[in-house]
C-alpha cells in the first residue's frame, strides 16, 4: 500500500482535493473532522468530503498541507477511528478493489457488482473532477477519454456524469445547502498559499462565488497575514506560480481570440470569454487605456498567455455604475454568463412576452443592448448581429422611433408621442409603455437631442401632456407585464428595475435567472439550441 501511494504522489502533487474549511469570520482555515466536532459543517458531509479525499489520493492535513493514508491519518488523529471502516472502504479507490485474485478500478468494481453503482460514479466524477480517473494498478492518473480506452471507464457513464437524472449531486455547499457536484464544489475552493491546499470557504461573505457584481472572485488566501486574492493578484506577488495561474484562472475564465471585421472590411482583435460571454475589442481597449501596446505587443508574440492579457483588461475595466441603465440582459449565475435577451428567451430563461417588453425598453431609450460589451444598436444592425430575430425586428420599429422621432407624414416635422398616439401614427399601449420606460430609466428623451428631461420639462418643451404625465409618474398604472426569471412572480417594469443588478464590466443592469432546469433528451436537445 505504501509502495503504491508513494507512485501516485507524483501525479498527485498538485492540490486538487477539498482538503478543509475557510472560515470566512475569522480568516483562518479547519480540518474537516475538526469542523465537524466544531458543528461549522454536518457528519454526514464532513465524512463524504473525507471519502472524496481518499478515493483521489489521500487525506491531507489543511493545516501543514501534507497528506496520509486513512491508516496514518487515524493514528495521527486527523479523522476519528469511527470513520475508519468508512474511509478504507473509500481508499480502495486508489488501491484498488480486491477480486478473483485481480486488481479493479472503480468502474471495474461497479461492472463486477462489488462496488454501489451510484457510489461508484460520485468517486469517478470526484477523480475526474481532481485530475483524471485513478488505474490502481498502474497507479496514474488517467485522462477520462483515455480511460475509456483502457476500459476504466465507458462512454455512456462518462457522458452522463454530470446528468442529475442519472448521477445525483452527492456534495453539499455549506453556505446554502446546494447540492453539487464535486467539480462545481472544487470552483468555490480557495488556494492556501502556506499550505498549497484547496480550502471550501464557509460565511455570508460568499468571497469565492461568481457574481455579476464583482470582477473577480477570491481564489488565494494568505491566513498568515489574512490577505484575500485573486488569482491574479497571487500572481503578480509571487505567491503562486504562473502553472498555478493559469490553473485557478481557468476554473473562472476561458479566454480565446478571434479576428472581426467592421462594415469597411477593416480587421480589429477580440477577446473574448467563452465562460461568461464577456469580450474586449482590443483596438479600443488601448484607446480607452484598458491595456498598453507592450502587453499586446507580448501577447502577439506568445509572452503573456490569453487569461493574463483578459485579466490585465479586467483589472482596468471598472465602468460606472448607470443609473440610467434598462434592463441589457440576464445574468445567469450558475455560469456567471451574461445573455443576451433574445437569446435567453430561446433557452428559455425568459419568457417571450419579458423578453419584448426589455427589449422595448432598449430600444426607445438609445438601441438594443449587447449585455457582453454593453454596446447599442439600432433595430436593422441588432438583428444583423443576430441580438433580436425578425419577430422580434417587426414588433420593436414602433418603439424605436419614439427615441429617432415620429414625423407628421405630410409637414415631416417630428411629433411627440401623445400627439402621434393620438393620429395613429403609433400604438396607444406601445407608445404609452415606451414613456414609461423612459420615465423610469432616467427622464423622457428629446428626440431631436436625445437628451433626458425632466418630467416638468418635457411638459414644457411639447414632449408630453400633463394629463399623459401624470399617469406616467403613477406606478397605480403600471402593469404587471414581466416576469421574473428567477421566481417567476408576475413584475411591473418599475419592479423589475428595482430587483435588477448592475454588472461590474458595463455597469449595465441584468436581471438574475434561475437555469432551466431539464434532464435526459430534453435537456440534451436544448442544450444544443
Amino acid at each position: 500500500m505504501a509502495e503504491v501511494q508513494k507512485d501516485l504522489e507524483i501525479f498527485l502533487s498538485k492540490p486538487t482535493a477539498v482538503a478543509g474549511l475557510y472560515i470566512e469570520a475569522s480568516k483562518n482555515k479547519v480540518s474537516l473532522a475538526s469542523a465537524a466536532k466544531q458543528r461549522v459543517i454536518d457528519k454526514t458531509s464532513a465524512l463524504a468530503l473525507l471519502e472524496a479525499q481518499v478515493a483521489t489520493g489521500f487525506i491531507i492535513d489543511p493545516i501543514t498541507g501534507k497528506k496520509f493514508s486513512v491508516d496514518e491519518s487515524v493514528i495521527s488523529g486527523l479523522v476519528d477511528y469511527e470513520w475508519k471502516t468508512r474511509l478504507l472502504e473509500a481508499e480502495k479507490a486508489v488501491l484498488g478493489y480486491l477480486f478473483s485474485g485481480k486488481k479493479l478500478s472503480v468502474y471495474q468494481a461497479v461492472e463486477s457488482r462489488i462496488l454501489e453503482r451510484q457510489k461508484g460514479k460520485n468517486i469517478l466524477e470526484a477523480q475526474i473532477a481532481t485530475g483524471g480517473v485513478i488505474d490502481p494498478v498502474r497507479s496514474v492518473r488517467i485522462p477520462p477519454e483515455i480511460a475509456v480506452e483502457l476500459g476504466l471507464l465507458n462512454n455512456t457513464m462518462l457522458k452522463y456524469l454530470h446528468e442529475p437524472s442519472s448521477n445525483k449531486k452527492s456534495f453539499e455547499n455549506p453556505n446554502n445547502r446546494q447540492a453539487m457536484y464535486y467539480n462545481d464544489l472544487l470552483k468555490l475552493c480557495v488556494l492556501d498559499v502556506a499550505s498549497k491546499c484547496f480550502l471550501l470557504p464557509v460565511g455570508e461573505r460568499k468571497i469565492s462565488t461568481p457574481s455579476a457584481e464583482k470582477i473577480h472572485k477570491v481564489s488565494v488566501v494568505d491566513i498568515n497575514t489574512g490577505v484575500e486574492m485573486t488569482s491574479y493578484e497571487a500572481y503578480k506577488k509571487s505567491l503562486i506560480d504562473k502553472s498555478t495561474y493559469l490553473e485557478l484562472s481557468g476554473q473562472e475564465f476561458q479566454w480565446k481570440e478571434s479576428t472581426c471585421f467592421d462594415a469597411s472590411g477593416n480587421s480589429y482583435l477580440v477577446l473574448t470569454d467563452l465562460k461568461t460571454g464577456l469580450q474586449f475589442n482590443i483596438d479600443e481597449a488601448l484607446i480607452a487605456g484598458k491595456i498598453d501596446r507592450l502587453s499586446v505587443s507580448k501577447y502577439k508574440e506568445g509572452h503573456l498567455a490569453a487569461s493574463e492579457l483578459g485579466d490585465i483588461l479586467l483589472t482596468n475595466s471598472k465602468p460606472h455604475t448607470d443609473l440610467h441603465s434598462p434592463i441589457a440582459g440576464v445574468w445567469l449565475p450558475e455560469t456567471n454568463e451574461r445573455i443576451a435577451i433574445v437569446k435567453a428567451s430561446r433557452k428559455n430563461l425568459v419568457d417571450r412576452n419579458t423578453a419584448l417588453r426589455c427589449l422595448e425598453a432598449q430600444i426607445c431609450t438609445g438601441g438594443v443592448i449587447d449585455p457582453l460589451t454593453g454596446k447599442r444598436y439600432p433595430v436593422a444592425e441588432a438583428l444583423q448581429r443576430e441580438l433580436i430575430d425578425e419577430a422580434c425586428a417587426k414588433h420593436l420599429q414602433q418603439c424605436e422611433l419614439v427615441f429617432t422621432g415620429i414625423k407628421h407624414p405630410l409637414s415631416n416635422t417630428i411629433l411627440s408621442v401623445t400627439e402621434a398616439i393620438n393620429k395613429n401614427l403609433i400604438d396607444k399601449e406601445v407608445g404609452t409603455r415606451c414613456l414609461e420606460y423612459q420615465h423610469l430609466t432616467g427622464g423622457l428623451i428629446d428626440p431631436k437631442t436625445h437628451s433626458r428631461l425632466s418630467m416638468e420639462d418635457a411638459i414644457k418643451n411639447g414632449l408630453i401632456d400633463a394629463v399623459t404625465a401624470t399617469k406616467t409618474q403613477d406606478d397605480k398604472f403600471y402593469i404587471k407585464s414581466l416576469m421574473c426569471p428567477k421566481t417567476k412572480k408576475q413584475l411591473t417594469y418599475q419592479e423589475a428595475l428595482q430587483g435588477a443588478i448592475f454588472d461590474c464590466h458595463t455597469g449595465l443592469r441584468l436581471l438574475e435567472a434561475s437555469e432551466l432546469i431539464t434532464s435526459g433528451i430534453s435537456r440534451l436537445y436544448y442544450s444544443t439550441q
